[in-house]
């Protein structure tokens, strides 16, 4: 296992290191106007960080042969959760121009937190209500890029 998070951390690092070089082609901007090179410098800084910590830990960690393995998913489970994930996306993508932006990531995420996470009620209608609205923010208020209005006109 630990391997197997040596090499992935390696790679990982590798392709950020690419991205990072080839982001450079591309103007950079300013703090006020960034260009188009600036995403994906930062992107890959990000990554490269977050690949080293996967090496570093890889060495560090202690005997992990005492802790009882768990998959991800269930294995009785899994279709199940496949499938709600995918019908999760496929809702998302058609109620999405009917009842607009900030409900339709409401009900998104309300549904993977309810039915694949199994949060409580009011701990996964806190979680929705805050996506949506920092999505509803970011993109709408402070990128200003427009999104579908929908029924509510939000």
């Amino acid at each position: 296992m630990k391997d197997l998070e040596k090499i992935g951390g390696a790679l990982l690092f590798l392709f950020g290191l690419v991205i990072c070089l080839k982001s450079l082609d591309y103007p950079m901007g300013s703090l006020r106007l960034p260009g188009a090179g600036v995403f994906p410098l930062l992107a890959s800084a990000l990554l490269m960080a977050l690949s080293l910590s996967i090496v570093i830990s890889s060495y560090t960690k202690g005997d992990e042969r005492n802790i009882p393995k768990s998959s991800f998913f269930p294995a009785k489970e899994t279709p199940k959760r496949i499938m709600y994930g995918f019908a999760s996306l496929l809702a998302f993508r058609y109620l999405l121009p009917l009842i607009g932006f900030a409900p339709t990531t409401f009900l998104f995420i309300f549904f993977l937190g309810r039915f694949l996470a199994h949060y409580s009620l009011r701990a996964n209608i806190m979680f929705s209500v805050l996506t949506a609205f920092v999505s509803y923010y970011l993109f709408q208020v402070w990128l200003k890029i427009p999104l579908p209005k929908g029924l509510f006109g939000i």
